[in-house]
Protein backbone atom coordinates (compact mmCIF):
# COMPACT_ATOMS: atom_id res chain seq x y z
CA UNK A 1 0.00 0.00 0.00
CA UNK A 2 1.33 3.40 -0.98
CA UNK A 3 1.50 6.12 1.62
CA UNK A 4 0.33 9.63 0.73
CA UNK A 5 3.21 11.98 -0.02
CA UNK A 6 2.63 13.95 3.21
CA UNK A 7 2.62 10.75 5.28
CA UNK A 8 5.82 9.55 3.60
CA UNK A 9 7.57 12.85 4.35
CA UNK A 10 6.51 12.69 8.02
CA UNK A 11 7.68 9.08 8.26
CA UNK A 12 11.06 9.88 6.75
CA UNK A 13 11.44 13.02 8.88
CA UNK A 14 10.61 11.05 12.05
CA UNK A 15 13.13 8.35 11.14
CA UNK A 16 15.75 11.01 10.50
CA UNK A 17 15.20 12.60 13.93
CA UNK A 18 15.27 9.23 15.73
CA UNK A 19 18.48 8.30 13.95
CA UNK A 20 20.13 11.48 15.19
CA UNK A 21 19.08 11.12 18.82
CA UNK A 22 21.54 8.37 19.85
CA UNK A 23 24.31 10.32 18.07
CA UNK A 24 23.77 13.28 20.41
CA UNK A 25 24.04 10.90 23.37
CA UNK A 26 27.33 9.40 22.26
CA UNK A 27 28.69 12.77 21.14
CA UNK A 28 27.87 14.19 24.57
CA UNK A 29 29.82 11.44 26.33
CA UNK A 30 32.75 11.88 23.93
CA UNK A 31 32.84 15.64 24.51
CA UNK A 32 32.73 15.08 28.27
CA UNK A 33 35.71 12.71 28.12
CA UNK A 34 37.65 15.26 26.06
CA UNK A 35 37.01 17.96 28.66
CA UNK A 36 34.71 20.05 26.45
CA UNK A 37 32.04 20.39 29.15
CA UNK A 38 30.05 23.20 27.48
CA UNK A 39 29.46 21.14 24.35
CA UNK A 40 28.93 17.96 26.38
CA UNK A 41 26.20 19.66 28.40
CA UNK A 42 24.35 20.80 25.25
CA UNK A 43 24.54 17.40 23.57
CA UNK A 44 23.58 15.49 26.69
CA UNK A 45 20.56 17.74 27.28
CA UNK A 46 19.50 17.12 23.67
CA UNK A 47 19.94 13.41 24.36
CA UNK A 48 17.85 13.47 27.55
CA UNK A 49 15.09 15.67 26.15
CA UNK A 50 14.76 13.44 23.10
CA UNK A 51 13.99 10.48 25.35
CA UNK A 52 17.06 8.55 24.18
CA UNK A 53 19.14 9.08 27.32
CA UNK A 54 19.84 6.50 29.98
CA UNK A 55 21.37 6.41 33.48
CA UNK A 56 24.89 7.02 32.16
CA UNK A 57 23.92 10.03 30.06
CA UNK A 58 22.05 11.57 33.00
CA UNK A 59 25.04 11.00 35.29
CA UNK A 60 27.50 12.70 32.96
CA UNK A 61 25.07 15.52 32.26
CA UNK A 62 24.90 16.17 36.02
CA UNK A 63 28.70 16.06 36.22
CA UNK A 64 29.09 18.78 33.56
CA UNK A 65 27.74 21.22 36.12
CA UNK A 66 30.62 20.53 38.49
CA UNK A 67 33.26 22.38 36.41
CA UNK A 68 30.83 24.83 34.72
CA UNK A 69 28.90 25.74 37.90
CA UNK A 70 25.88 27.01 35.92
CA UNK A 71 23.58 25.38 38.45
CA UNK A 72 20.73 27.89 38.22
CA UNK A 73 20.36 27.44 34.47
CA UNK A 74 20.49 23.67 34.95
CA UNK A 75 17.75 23.73 37.56
CA UNK A 76 15.54 25.89 35.34
CA UNK A 77 15.90 23.42 32.49
CA UNK A 78 15.43 20.36 34.72
CA UNK A 79 12.34 21.78 36.42
CA UNK A 80 10.79 22.49 33.03
CA UNK A 81 11.45 18.91 31.92
CA UNK A 82 10.03 17.55 35.20
CA UNK A 83 6.75 19.32 34.54
CA UNK A 84 6.38 17.05 31.51
CA UNK A 85 7.94 13.93 33.08
CA UNK A 86 7.39 14.29 36.87
CA UNK A 87 8.39 10.70 37.65
CA UNK A 88 11.50 10.47 35.48
CA UNK A 89 14.21 9.15 37.83
CA UNK A 90 17.05 10.58 35.73
CA UNK A 91 15.59 14.09 35.81
CA UNK A 92 14.89 13.81 39.54
CA UNK A 93 18.50 12.75 40.09
CA UNK A 94 19.87 15.69 38.07
CA UNK A 95 17.67 18.17 39.96
CA UNK A 96 18.63 16.68 43.34
CA UNK A 97 22.31 16.79 42.38
CA UNK A 98 22.11 20.44 41.33
CA UNK A 99 20.41 21.39 44.60
CA UNK A 100 23.18 19.56 46.47
CA UNK A 101 25.85 21.51 44.59
CA UNK A 102 24.07 24.74 45.58
CA UNK A 103 24.11 23.64 49.25
CA UNK A 104 20.31 23.33 49.16
CA UNK A 105 20.42 20.03 50.99
CA UNK A 106 16.77 19.96 52.07
CA UNK A 107 15.53 20.37 48.48
CA UNK A 108 18.09 17.83 47.32
CA UNK A 109 16.92 15.24 49.85
CA UNK A 110 13.24 15.74 48.95
CA UNK A 111 13.93 15.03 45.28
CA UNK A 112 16.37 12.20 46.00
CA UNK A 113 13.77 10.58 48.28
CA UNK A 114 11.17 10.76 45.50
CA UNK A 115 13.64 9.17 43.09
CA UNK A 116 14.43 6.46 45.68
CA UNK A 117 10.76 5.52 45.97
CA UNK A 118 10.68 5.03 42.19
CA UNK A 119 14.08 3.28 41.91
CA UNK A 120 15.34 1.99 45.30
CA UNK A 121 18.29 0.18 43.71
CA UNK A 122 19.69 3.14 41.78
CA UNK A 123 23.27 3.55 43.03
CA UNK A 124 23.32 7.26 42.07
CA UNK A 125 20.55 8.00 44.57
CA UNK A 126 22.41 6.27 47.40
CA UNK A 127 25.54 8.23 46.52
CA UNK A 128 23.54 11.44 46.61
CA UNK A 129 22.04 10.50 49.97
CA UNK A 130 25.59 10.02 51.28
CA UNK A 131 26.78 13.41 50.02
CA UNK A 132 23.82 15.13 51.64
CA UNK A 133 24.30 13.21 54.89
CA UNK A 134 27.89 14.47 55.00
CA UNK A 135 26.53 18.03 54.71
CA UNK A 136 24.31 17.26 57.72
CA UNK A 137 27.32 15.75 59.57
CA UNK A 138 25.52 12.39 59.67
CA UNK A 139 28.67 10.39 59.00
CA UNK A 140 27.36 6.93 59.92
CA UNK A 141 24.38 7.35 57.60
CA UNK A 142 26.74 8.60 54.89
CA UNK A 143 28.97 5.56 55.32
CA UNK A 144 26.04 3.15 55.04
CA UNK A 145 24.73 4.93 51.94
CA UNK A 146 28.12 4.80 50.23
CA UNK A 147 28.52 1.13 51.11
CA UNK A 148 25.07 0.48 49.62
CA UNK A 149 26.00 2.40 46.47
CA UNK A 150 29.19 0.34 46.14
CA UNK A 151 27.24 -2.91 46.56
CA UNK A 152 25.06 -1.81 43.63
CA UNK A 153 27.96 -0.53 41.51
CA UNK A 154 31.21 -2.12 42.78
CA UNK A 155 33.31 -1.05 39.78
CA UNK A 156 32.75 2.68 40.27
CA UNK A 157 36.08 4.15 41.41
CA UNK A 158 34.58 7.45 42.58
CA UNK A 159 32.39 5.65 45.12
CA UNK A 160 35.42 3.90 46.59
CA UNK A 161 37.30 7.22 46.66
CA UNK A 162 34.44 8.99 48.43
CA UNK A 163 34.24 6.23 51.04
CA UNK A 164 38.01 6.48 51.46
CA UNK A 165 37.68 10.23 52.08
CA UNK A 166 34.95 9.60 54.65
CA UNK A 167 37.11 7.05 56.46
CA UNK A 168 39.99 9.54 56.46
CA UNK A 169 37.89 12.25 58.09
CA UNK A 170 36.87 9.70 60.73
CA UNK A 171 40.52 8.88 61.41
CA UNK A 172 40.09 5.30 60.12
CA UNK A 173 43.34 5.36 58.16
CA UNK A 174 43.60 1.61 57.49
CA UNK A 175 40.08 1.55 55.98
CA UNK A 176 40.84 4.73 54.04
CA UNK A 177 43.98 3.17 52.57
CA UNK A 178 42.07 0.05 51.56
CA UNK A 179 39.29 2.00 49.80
CA UNK A 180 41.83 4.27 48.07
CA UNK A 181 43.56 1.15 46.72
CA UNK A 182 40.20 -0.17 45.51
CA UNK A 183 39.65 3.10 43.63
CA UNK A 184 43.13 2.89 42.08
CA UNK A 185 42.65 -0.74 41.06
CA UNK A 186 39.70 0.46 38.97
CA UNK A 187 41.24 3.79 37.82
CA UNK A 188 45.06 3.65 37.98
CA UNK A 189 45.49 7.35 37.10
CA UNK A 190 43.09 8.64 39.78
CA UNK A 191 45.08 11.58 41.17
CA UNK A 192 42.65 12.32 44.01
CA UNK A 193 42.89 8.71 45.22
CA UNK A 194 46.70 8.99 45.37
CA UNK A 195 46.28 12.27 47.26
CA UNK A 196 43.98 10.65 49.82
CA UNK A 197 46.31 7.65 50.05
CA UNK A 198 49.18 10.00 50.87
CA UNK A 199 47.17 11.75 53.60
CA UNK A 200 46.12 8.39 55.06
CA UNK A 201 49.66 7.06 55.10
CA UNK A 202 50.73 10.31 56.75
CA UNK A 203 48.04 9.78 59.40
CA UNK A 204 49.23 6.20 59.84
CA UNK A 205 52.86 7.31 60.27
CA UNK A 206 54.19 5.70 57.08
CA UNK A 207 56.53 8.47 55.91
CA UNK A 208 57.94 6.73 52.83
CA UNK A 209 54.50 5.75 51.48
CA UNK A 210 53.07 9.22 52.15
CA UNK A 211 55.94 10.85 50.23
CA UNK A 212 55.59 8.45 47.30
CA UNK A 213 51.85 8.99 46.95
CA UNK A 214 52.05 12.79 47.29
CA UNK A 215 54.57 12.79 44.45
CA UNK A 216 52.33 10.55 42.33
CA UNK A 217 49.26 12.77 42.88
CA UNK A 218 51.17 15.91 41.89
CA UNK A 219 52.75 14.16 38.89
CA UNK A 220 49.36 13.03 37.55
CA UNK A 221 47.80 16.46 37.96
CA UNK A 222 50.69 18.05 36.06
CA UNK A 223 50.50 15.39 33.35
CA UNK A 224 46.76 15.84 32.90
CA UNK A 225 46.98 19.65 33.29
CA UNK A 226 44.44 19.61 36.12
CA UNK A 227 44.10 22.93 37.95
CA UNK A 228 43.93 21.42 41.44
CA UNK A 229 46.02 23.17 44.08
CA UNK A 230 45.18 20.86 47.00
CA UNK A 231 47.74 18.05 46.43
CA UNK A 232 50.44 20.74 46.15
CA UNK A 233 49.29 22.47 49.35
CA UNK A 234 49.09 19.25 51.38
CA UNK A 235 52.40 17.98 50.00
CA UNK A 236 54.06 21.32 50.84
CA UNK A 237 52.62 21.24 54.36
CA UNK A 238 53.95 17.71 54.79
CA UNK A 239 57.40 18.81 53.62
CA UNK A 240 57.42 21.91 55.83
CA UNK A 241 56.33 20.00 58.92
CA UNK A 242 59.01 17.43 58.13
CA UNK A 243 61.72 20.10 58.16
CA UNK A 244 62.06 20.46 54.38
CA UNK A 245 61.19 24.14 53.72
CA UNK A 246 63.22 24.29 50.50
CA UNK A 247 61.14 21.44 49.06
CA UNK A 248 57.90 23.06 50.22
CA UNK A 249 58.51 26.50 48.69
CA UNK A 250 58.17 25.62 44.95
CA UNK A 251 55.09 23.49 45.68
CA UNK A 252 53.33 26.44 47.31
CA UNK A 253 54.41 28.79 44.53
CA UNK A 254 52.83 26.39 42.03
CA UNK A 255 49.65 26.12 44.13
CA UNK A 256 49.32 29.92 44.28
CA UNK A 257 49.90 30.17 40.53
CA UNK A 258 46.92 27.83 40.05
CA UNK A 259 44.70 29.59 42.60
CA UNK A 260 46.01 32.85 44.07
CA UNK A 261 42.73 33.22 45.98
CA UNK A 262 43.23 30.04 48.00
CA UNK A 263 43.16 31.02 51.67
CA UNK A 264 44.88 27.76 52.58
CA UNK A 265 47.73 28.23 50.08
CA UNK A 266 48.31 31.79 51.29
CA UNK A 267 48.26 30.61 54.91
CA UNK A 268 50.79 27.85 54.31
CA UNK A 269 53.06 30.22 52.38
CA UNK A 270 52.89 32.68 55.28
CA UNK A 271 53.76 29.96 57.78
CA UNK A 272 56.64 28.76 55.60
CA UNK A 273 58.08 32.26 55.20
CA UNK A 274 57.83 32.75 58.96
CA UNK A 275 59.90 29.56 59.41
CA UNK A 276 62.43 31.05 56.98
CA UNK A 277 62.43 34.29 59.07
CA UNK A 278 61.11 36.37 56.15
CA UNK A 279 58.64 38.13 58.40
CA UNK A 280 57.50 40.99 56.16
CA UNK A 281 56.75 38.63 53.28
CA UNK A 282 55.02 36.24 55.69
CA UNK A 283 52.72 39.03 56.90
CA UNK A 284 51.49 39.71 53.36
CA UNK A 285 50.46 36.09 52.80
CA UNK A 286 48.87 35.64 56.22
CA UNK A 287 46.93 38.87 55.78
CA UNK A 288 45.77 37.68 52.36
CA UNK A 289 44.70 34.35 53.87
CA UNK A 290 42.59 36.10 56.51
CA UNK A 291 41.10 38.55 53.99
CA UNK A 292 40.02 35.61 51.83
CA UNK A 293 38.56 33.73 54.80
CA UNK A 294 37.56 36.00 57.73
CA UNK A 295 36.62 32.90 59.77
CA UNK A 296 40.20 31.61 59.64
CA UNK A 297 41.36 32.16 63.23
CA UNK A 298 44.65 30.36 62.56
CA UNK A 299 45.61 32.91 59.91
CA UNK A 300 44.90 35.70 62.39
CA UNK A 301 46.98 33.99 65.08
CA UNK A 302 49.85 33.51 62.62
CA UNK A 303 49.60 37.16 61.63
CA UNK A 304 49.77 38.23 65.28
CA UNK A 305 52.81 36.04 65.85
CA UNK A 306 54.73 37.23 62.79
CA UNK A 307 53.85 40.85 63.60
CA UNK A 308 55.48 40.40 67.01
CA UNK A 309 58.52 38.74 65.44
CA UNK A 310 58.93 41.70 63.07
CA UNK A 311 59.10 44.06 66.08
CA UNK A 312 55.58 45.53 66.14
CA UNK A 313 54.41 44.64 69.65
CA UNK A 314 51.32 46.95 69.78
CA UNK A 315 50.15 45.58 66.43
CA UNK A 316 50.65 42.03 67.66
CA UNK A 317 48.64 42.68 70.85
CA UNK A 318 45.78 44.14 68.81
CA UNK A 319 45.76 41.16 66.44
CA UNK A 320 45.92 38.67 69.32
CA UNK A 321 42.88 40.30 70.92
CA UNK A 322 41.06 40.07 67.57
CA UNK A 323 42.09 36.41 67.32
CA UNK A 324 40.64 35.56 70.75
CA UNK A 325 37.35 37.28 69.88
CA UNK A 326 37.12 35.39 66.59
CA UNK A 327 37.96 32.08 68.22
CA UNK A 328 35.19 32.66 70.78
CA UNK A 329 32.75 33.55 67.99
CA UNK A 330 33.68 30.42 66.02
CA UNK A 331 32.79 28.25 69.01
CA UNK A 332 29.25 29.60 68.84
CA UNK A 333 28.77 27.66 65.60
CA UNK A 334 26.05 28.64 63.15
CA UNK A 335 25.70 32.25 64.34
CA UNK A 336 29.41 32.78 63.89
CA UNK A 337 29.27 31.20 60.45
CA UNK A 338 26.61 33.69 59.34
CA UNK A 339 28.75 36.51 60.72
CA UNK A 340 31.75 35.34 58.70
CA UNK A 341 29.68 34.98 55.54
CA UNK A 342 28.51 38.57 56.02
CA UNK A 343 32.11 39.69 56.43
CA UNK A 344 32.97 38.14 53.07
Amino acid sequence: MKLPIRGLILLLFGASVNAQEPASCETGLARFRSGDFDAAQDFLWECMESGSGNETHALYLALTYRPLKNYKAGLTRTQKALRTFPENVDLLYIAAYLHYRRNETKDSMILASKAYRLAPNDWRIHQLFALNYISFDMVEAAKLSLQRAISLNPKNSELHYQLARLYFTLGSFVDSIEESKQALALSPDYAEAYHNLALSYEGNGNVAAALQNFEKAVELNRKNKRQDEWPLIDFATYQRMGGQPDAALPLLEEALAINPRSSKANYEMGELLRDLKKYQDAKKFLQASFDLDPCNARALYGLALVTRLSGDMPGSVRLMKQFKELEADNKEGEAASRKCQTAR
